[in-house]
């Protein structure tokens, strides 16, 4: 009996130390990469409603420090204060959203319980899965009205933009709750296994207890105080460890528990080997990082705006003068150049640079265009991809993710240059893109996975072809 429960504990400490690290190193980045897209999406829809005036978003919105997750208020208010209590209300949402994307640390050890929930209700605060006028919450029923509106009379474009939003903003989310709730289930089993790694494998602990349920929780108790100081009694979970150790269905238990636990990382990656090609993964690399089209075109759309927003600042005499010549000879607008402070990300280093914006919008325009067509599986960009050989694709993807290092670095200057030259009674007009170049950094780092991934399977497949062994 007591070498079964050791055996079962050391069991279970282990597979717990394999999926805490499962949940470290790609679940948790999957679910703040999803709150990423969300964010964007909000961005996206937010603007859209301010744009016909149906909300207007909270001006106090920047002196709003967010420390830590809260809850949005939720209570009702009358339909002729709609524009300002839902603009207030999803600007405190997007506050909230940019701390949860920008400064939480998404990792076991950081993600208690307490922060799972808080997270889970900051969830709820619009019925994204379900937005419906007829929704019995406040806040989902009077954005889900404005959404309506907003489509009204909108142009193709912009009303397939909200769609589109609300679309992927609806997945993110979906996967996220699903996975923060299979994420509390997990920490309970944390706890469990902190128990029984703490207090049960401890030299103190009277291995005789084994043998009866409440000699089993007595012992607990006497030294749980001292192993696990500043952590909560659950009556409720140690329950759960009493029964898988002395209740007759207890093989059964124990080996629901070690389902829970089970990842599956190291099949799929088998399984990858077996079905997948190199030349595959090399062009899905391809196609993931041209999924960046999307947010490049948000990116275009916000230093558009905020190019404009400068130009018409300058008013002085000089700059009404010429604008006024070359309408009258009919001569075409000056090439904009900005000097824009660039900040080496290795280094830290920072030097200024003089771009030329009218240049480098026309080419990032070029590029988003051609990427949106590689997105696509079945569009032709896709195929002429597909049909390079692997050297071919390698050369180009290395291009293309240099290139992109560098219009992150160009993008992020651009960035805080809008922010700091527009007048000051214009600064309000001022698009960040935050959120975007957020979420292209994450499209990066997936890219670069898949490389890696591909360049360790060529290797290998290199190493067998060597040796003579073929698959």
């Amino acid at each position: 009996m007591e070498a079964q429960s050791e055996s079962f504990n050391s069991t279970v400490i282990a597979a717990l130390e394999e999926k805490k690290n499962w949940y470290d190193t790609t679940q948790l980045p999957k679910i703040q990469d999803n709150y990423r897209l969300h964010l964007v999406c909000v961005n996206n829809i937010i603007e859209a409603l301010s744009r016909k005036s149906l909300v207007n978003p909270d001006p106090y919105k920047k002196d709003k420090k967010v420390t830590s997750v809260s809850s949005i208020d939720d209570s009702p208010f009358n339909d002729n204060e709609r524009a300002t209590q839902l603009g207030i209300r999803l600007s405190d949402y997007q506050n909230m959203l940019d701390f949860v994307c920008n400064y939480m640390k998404f990792t076991i050890e950081q993600l208690t319980p307490d922060k799972v929930k808080k997270l889970i209700d900051l969830n709820a605060t619009f019925g994204w899965t379900n937005l419906t006028p007829n929704s019995p919450k406040i806040n989902t029923r009077s954005l889900a009205n404005c959404i309506i509106e907003a489509r009204n009379g909108a142009q193709a474009l912009q009303a397939a933009m909200i769609n589109d939003s609300i679309g992927k903003t609806k997945e993110a989310l979906e996967f996220i709750n699903a996975a923060l709730k299979e994420l509390l289930d997990f920490q309970r089993e944390l706890y469990k296994g902190d128990v029984r790694r703490l207090v049960m494998d401890s030299s103190d602990f009277n291995k005789a207890a084994f043998t009866d349920a409440a000699a089993l929780i007595a012992e607990i108790k006497r030294l749980f105080p001292s192993k696990m100081p500043k952590r909560t009694f659950s009556n409720d979970l140690i329950a759960e460890i009493v029964e898988e150790e002395t209740a007759p269905s207890k093989d059964q238990l124990r080996q629901r528990v070690l389902a829970k636990l089970k990842t599956v990382t190291t099949v799929k990656n088998e399984q990858k080997k077996n079905t997948v090609t190199t030349h595959e993964i090399l062009v899905e690399a391809v196609r993931i990082l041209a999924t960046s089209s999307e947010q490049y075109a948000v990116v275009l759309e916000k230093i558009s705006t905020n190019s404009a927003v400068l130009r018409d600042g300058a008013n002085s005499f000089k700059d009404k003068f010429a604008r006024f010549w070359r309408r009258v000879f009919g001569l075409p607008e000056p090439e904009i150049e900005y000097n824009i402070v660039l900040t080496d990300q290795t280094t830290k280093q920072t030097h200024r640079e003089k771009i030329n914006y009218t240049e480098f919008f026309a080419s990032l325009n070029k590029r988003t265009k051609y990427y949106a067509t590689v997105a696509n599986r079945q569009s032709t960009g896709y195929n002429r991809v597909d049909a390079q050989s692997d050297e071919k694709i390698l050369e180009f993807l290395n291009k293309q993710l240099a290139e992109n290092a560098r219009l992150m670095q160009v993008l992020t200057a651009l960035d805080d240059y809008f922010k700091s030259s527009a007048p000051t009674l214009e600064r309000s007009k001022i698009k960040g893109i935050k959120p975007e170049l957020s979420f292209l950094k994450s499209i990066l780092v997936k890219t670069n996975q898949y490389k890696a991934e591909y360049l360790a399977l060529a290797e290998e497949k290199e190493q067998m072809r060597k040796l003579g062994i073929t698959e």
